[in-house]
C-alpha cells in the first residue's frame, strides 16, 4: 500500500484553511497513486475546538466541510481523517474512511473495548485497525497480544501537545506497539496552538524498524510504500537523553515562537537585555525563529546595575549582529521618586522602590514595541514564577512567555546548547549568580531558596503529587519545603496574570489554578 501522511497544525476557527490544507495533501497524494490518505486528528475542527462546537453555524459549517471533502475522493484513494459531527449534523463523533466520494465506513470515537474487532476493515487485502493513540495507549498487555494476531496494520491518529515528562512513553507505546504487527503508522499534529506545542513526530514502523520519521513541532508530509524493500536509514528523535531532551526543548521553543507570531501576524520582537541568563537566552532562541533583523535588544541600567552587566548585554547583542540601544532609566526613577514623595517620605528603600524599577523597564520595553508594531518577549522562567519572583506589569509584562515552562537549571542547558558550536551568550552570563540588580550587591538568593532546592521541590509536588512531608522523606528541610511551598501557592495570582507560556509539560504554571491545595 501506498500511505500519504500529512503533519501540520489545525486551528480552531480556522476550517477553511483547514479544508484546504487537507484536499490539496489529497489532491497531491492522489496525484501519486496513494491508497491511503492519513491526516492528524481533529485536522477538520482544529485542536480543542472545544466551545466553539456550542455554535450552530460552527456545526454546520464543519458539516458540509466534511461532505466537501467526501465528495472529492476517488475511487482509488482513501481519505481518513474524524471529525465530531456525522454527515446530518448531529453530534457524533466519528472516525471516517471515504473513497469514490461516499463514506465507506464511519467507526465511532470510542476507546478500544472487548468490541474492537469491530473496527478492523479490509483494505486492499490488509486487515487495518483505524484508532486514535489514547485508545491503543489504553489496551492492556493481553489486548494487544490479541489485536496483534488479527491485524496487518495499524493505522493511529492524534492530536498530542507535547510534554517532556511523557514523551518517552509515548515513543515506547507506538515501538512496542511495531513490535507485533506489520505496519504502524502514526499521525500527529504539529506547531503552537492555544499555548501547547504540538509534538508532530509522525511516523510508520515496518515490521518494528522505523522506516519515516517526520520531525518534532513543524509541518511536513510523507509518501511512502510499504513494500518497499530499499530504505534510507532513519535517525529515531526518541529524546531519551537529557542532551537530547535539552535539543527537544530548544526546537520546541523555537517552534513556539515563531508560530504564536506567524499566527498573530507580527514578525518582530523586542526584548530587554540585563546580562542575566534568562535574557541571554531569549534572545538567541527568538534571532532564530525570526531572523536577527526582526529581533530589538533594550538595555535598561540603572544605578544599580554592575558595569559587567551591561558588558555581557552588549557583547550578546554584537554576537548575534542585532540591533539595540542602550536607555538608562536613573533620570525616570528618580523623577517617579520626587513625584511620590508624599508618599514615600520617610520611609526605607524597599520592595517599592526596586518594583518601581522594573515596571518603568516594562514600560519602556512596551514602547518599543508599540512603536515598532512588534510583541515584547517575556524572560521569566518556571523557578521564579512558582515562587512569584517577578514585578506585575513590569518585568513579568510581554506577549509570549518564552521561558515559562522551563526550570533555571533547563535554561542553563539550552544556554550552554546555543553555545556548543561557538561562544553566542558571553560566559559570564552563564557563571555569574542571578541576579535582578534593584539594589546594590543584590543576587537571587537573597529572595530565594537556591534554584536546585526549589526545582527538586516542584518536581516532587508537581509531578510526583508530593505533600509536604513526603517531600520532607526526600531529603529536603521543612524549612525550605514549606516556604518554597508557601511561595508557589501565595503566588498564583500573579501567574494569573502573566503572558501565555509555551506550555512543555503536564505541570505548566499557567493551568496550576486547577491544582489541589495540600495540608501544610
Amino acid at each position: 500500500m501506498k500511505i500519504a501522511l500529512l503533519q501540520d497544525c489545525f486551528r480552531p476557527c480556522r476550517i477553511e484553511e483547514n479544508k484546504k490544507k487537507i484536499a490539496d495533501f489529497y489532491k497531491k497524494a492522489s496525484q501519486e497513486d496513494a491508497d491511503i490518505v492519513v491526516v492528524p486528528s481533529e485536522a477538520i475542527c482544529g485542536f480543542e475546538p472545544e466551545g466553539l462546537l456550542d455554535f450552530n453555524d460552527v456545526n454546520d459549517a464543519l458539516t458540509d466541510i466534511q461532505k466537501e471533502l467526501i465528495r472529492s475522493t476517488n475511487a482509488d484513494t482513501a481519505l481518513v481523517f474524524d471529525t465530531p459531527f456525522a454527515l446530518d449534523g448531529s453530534f457524533s463523533p466519528s472516525l471516517i474512511i471515504a473513497y469514490d466520494g461516499c463514506i465507506q465506513h464511519s467507526l465511532p470515537q470510542f476507546d478500544i473495548s472487548p468490541d474492537w474487532a469491530e473496527r478492523i476493515i479490509t483494505f486492499h487485502d490488509e486487515s487495518i485497525l483505524f484508532t486514535f493513540f489514547s485508545s491503543i495507549a489504553s489496551l492492556h498487555v493481553t489486548q494487544a497480544m490479541a489485536l496483534m494476531e488479527l491485524i496487518d496494520t495499524c493505522i493511529i491518529l492524534d492530536a498530542r501537545p507535547f510534554t517532556q515528562d511523557k514523551e518517552l512513553s509515548r515513543c515506547q507505546v507506538l515501538s512496542n506497539l511495531a513490535l507485533g504487527i506489520r505496519n504502524v503508522i502514526y499521525a500527529n499534529q504539529s506547531g503552537f496552538q492555544n499555548g501547547y506545542m504540538l509534538g508532530g513526530a509522525s511516523c510508520y514502523y515496518q515490521q518494528g524498524k522505523l522506516r519515516v520519521q517526520l520531525p518534532y513541532f513543524d509541518k511536513s508530509e510523507s509518501i511512502f510504500d510499504t513494500e518497499e524493500t530499499e530504505w534510507k536509514r532513519v535517525q529515531t528523535l526518541i529524546p531519551d537523553t537529557k542532551e537530547k531532551m535539552t535539543k527537544c526543548l530548544h526546537h520546541a521553543v523555537v517552534a513556539g515562537i515563531r508560530d504564536y507570531f506567524s499566527q498573530c501576524g507580527v514578525s518582530k520582537a523586542v526584548v530587554g537585555l540585563s546580562g542575566g541568563i534568562d535574557s541571554a537566552v531569549v534572545l538567541p532562541l527568538a534571532v532564530e525563529a525570526l531572523g536577527r533583523k526582526n529581533v530589538f535588544g533594550i538595555m535598561m541600567p540603572s544605578q544599580f546595575s554592575t558595569d559587567h552587566s551591561v558588558k555581557d548585554a552588549v557583547q550578546l547583542a554584537e554576537n548575534l549582529q542585532i540591533h539595540y540601544e542602550i536607555i538608562p532609566i536613573e533620570p525616570v526613577y528618580k523623577a517617579f521618586m520626587q513625584q511620590l514623595e508624599p508618599i514615600v517620605k520617610g520611609t526605607p528603600f524597599g520592595l517599592t522602590e526596586e518594583n518601581l524599577q522594573a515596571r518603568i523597564r516594562g514600560t519602556i520595553l512596551m514602547a518599543a514595541a508599540n512603536k515598532q508594531g512588534a510583541f515584547l518577549l517575556n524572560t521569566s522562567n518556571k523557578s521564579e514564577a512558582s515562587c512569584g519572583y517577578g514585578t506585575l506589569y513590569g518585568d513579568l509584562c510581554g506577549a509570549l512567555s518564552v521561558l515559562g515552562d522551563l526550570y533555571k537549571s533547563q535554561v542553563y542547558d539550552i544556554a550552554r546548547l546555543i553555545n556548543k558550536r561557538k561562544e553566542i551568550i558571553p560566559e559570564n552570563s552563564i557563571r555569574k549568580a542571578p541576579s535582578a540588580e534593584l539594589h546594590p550587591g543584590q543576587k537571587d538568593s537573597d529572595s530565594l531558596p537556591d534554584y536546585d532546592t526549589i526545582e527538586k521541590v516542584l518536581r516532587l509536588h508537581l509531578e510526583q503529587k508530593l505533600g509536604q512531608k513526603e517531600i520532607e522523606e526526600e531529603g529536603v528541610s521543612p524549612k525550605s519545603v514549606k516556604r518554597i511551598l508557601d511561595l508557589f501557592y501565595k503566588n498564583v495570582f500573579k501567574r494569573h496574570q502573566t503572558p501565555p507560556v509555551i506550555r512543555l509539560s503536564q505541570t505548566c504554571l499557567d493551568k496550576d489554578i486547577n491544582l489541589p491545595l495540600v495540608c501544610r
